[in-house]
């Protein structure tokens, strides 16, 4: 378990600044001590100057949740730091588990010991270690914010800057000491790329929802919110030339601003067989979910099953690897059955080899002939004219046949095994139960999809109002699931739209002892 003297670092002793210093960067100076009224007032400051300088680095903080204790601490609370984040961090795990966010703080007004004003665990987002603790030690809102910003920076994996580090301003955020800083430095920029780039941060991928922010809507801030069509950010920081940064509407022509089905600010067509259209209802700033065919849906002239919007073929993995040539011979797959490096079925280590059972042979190792002589990725490797790649990590092994291959007839690859496609996707019976306008077909969440304007659950109803997906619901079981993609442009083909490379944190704010 994390403890806070090996993982946290401090925020440390103040240097004398001016408030007027301050005041010209940040929201004006306002004293904390007061009424609850007083408190929001004072809140809203501090949590500003988060969403202020973090925008360069293409990050929006959104105020997901806002609790002011005003009867009595929900947590011991010491001029102890660390004890203070444990135990706040104790009471968050237990008591916040339910309310969706990112990242915990609590802003107090106890009196840290020695110069500290601030405690947070480094590199600990999306994990139960992922808080902090600020200490509300000045009438100066730019501080006090610049604090909180710092203590997030620790969050998502900054350190302290050193003397070698440099920002465009004239004090940095993550420097050891508060100056009213105003910008990240080189070193803390790149220190939040190895964090995004090696940790798991997947809490970050959802943007959240514009009815749980807590903060009254504004057009420019990045978020999509109550009255807005879409929101790209300020006049001077849009990119997106789908959306009207003065109007938070869509352009001229425009029916979307975003999204995996977004093309051109136009819902994209249907790719191929193993893909559904989407339409968007004029009125969302984001195209519905990307949908596509039901799994196990015959395609390329039954050379292939659908698979999640794809046809997998062992030959066109080939294409992939080696460029125009074929899949291998049978009697390659048969080297499979060895159980060694060159040929196997399952890989639970480094050094492990399963062979596979003869009936599965074509879904272990990949076998190719022709193209190029090497693989465009992964070690290379050859048994006779048997072509092969490798990969020296077992958890990043791309040298098997993919998920959803064809292995036989009415087969496919599920986990190296070669298995019916009712054993596989349990879908045989989908489509029969998507009678009136329907596409005949079930999407990938085996939910019947009409035809735009018709109404379910029997698709035979004209809704004249809009054109949208619909879906009738056929496994009650099923959780939705959010798919976007860190770092991932968007690309609005034949015009001049810039990329614009986005993500969010949703950042739960709990205040305080006064």
């Amino acid at each position: 378990m994390m403890s806070s003297q090996d993982h946290c670092y401090y925020q440390g002793k103040i240097v004398g600044n001016s408030a007027s210093e301050a005041n010209s960067s940040f929201p004006n100076s306002i004293n904390c001590k007061g009424g609850q009224s007083t408190a929001l007032r004072c809140l809203s400051k501090y949590t500003n100057i988060p969403g202020q300088v973090y925008k360069p680095l293409l990050t929006f903080v959104a105020l997901v949740g806002l609790e002011i204790w005003t009867d009595a601490d929900k947590i011991t609370l010491s001029s102890n730091t660390e004890q203070n984040l444990d135990n706040f961090m104790n009471w968050r795990n237990k008591n916040l588990i339910n309310k969706k966010h990112d990242c915990a703080h609590l802003i107090s007004g106890i009196d840290f010991a020695g110069d500290t004003i601030g405690l947070a665990f480094v590199g600990a987002l999306c994990t139960g270690f992922s808080v902090g603790v600020v200490q509300d030690y000045t009438d100066t809102s730019a501080l006090v914010g610049a604090t909180l910003a710092h203590e997030l920076g620790h969050n998502l994996g900054m350190s302290h800057d050193t003397t070698t580090c440099k920002c465009s301003a004239d004090s940095c955020i993550m420097e050891a000491t508060v100056n009213a800083p105003k910008d990240f430095s080189t070193c803390s920029r790149s220190k939040y790329e190895e964090f995004l780039l090696s940790r798991g941060v997947d809490c970050l991928l959802d943007k959240p929802d514009y009815k749980t922010l807590v903060s009254p809507p504004v057009c420019g801030n990045g978020f999509v919110e109550a009255g807005e069509q879409c929101d790209c950010g300020t006049v001077k920081e849009c990119t997106n030339c789908c959306c009207n940064a003065s109007t938070c509407a869509f352009s001229e022509g425009s029916q979307c601003a975003e999204g995996e089905c977004c093309e051109d600010c136009k819902c994209r067509r249907k790719r191929d067989e193993c893909d559904l259209a989407e339409y968007c209802d004029g009125a969302s700033a984001v195209c519905p979910e990307d949908v596509f065919s039901v799994n196990g849906l015959p395609c390329d002239n039954t050379k292939g099953f659908c698979y999640n919007g794809e046809c997998p073929q062992r030959s066109r993995q080939c294409n992939k690897m080696y460029g125009p040539g074929e899949e291998g011979r049978a009697d390659c797959f048969q080297i499979n059955t060895v159980g060694q490096y060159y040929g196997y079925c399952k890989r639970p280590s480094n050094t492990q080899y399963i062979a596979c059972p003869l009936q599965d042979i074509y879904c272990g190792k990949l076998f190719c002939h022709n193209g190029t002589e090497y693989s465009t990725y992964g070690g290379w490797l050859k048994v006779g004219d048997c072509k092969a790649s490798h990969f020296a990590d077992f958890t990043k092994d791309y040298g098997q046949v993919e998920t959803g291959t064809k292995c036989a007839a009415g087969k496919v690859c599920i986990q190296n095994q070669c298995v019916d496609l009712e054993t596989a996707y349990k879908t045989a019976a989908c489509s029969a139960k998507c009678p009136g306008r329907s596409v005949s077909l079930c999407n990938h969440r085996g939910e019947c999809q009409c035809e735009p304007g018709w109404l379910p659950p029997y698709c035979d109803k004209e809704d004249k109002t809009y054109s949208s997906v619909t879906v009738q619901y056929l496994s009650p079981g099923w959780s939705k699931m959010y798919f976007t993609f860190i770092w991932k442009p968007r690309v609005a083909s034949g015009k001049k739209c810039q990329d614009h490379f986005t993500f969010q944190v949703h950042f739960l704010f709990l205040q305080f002892n006064k």
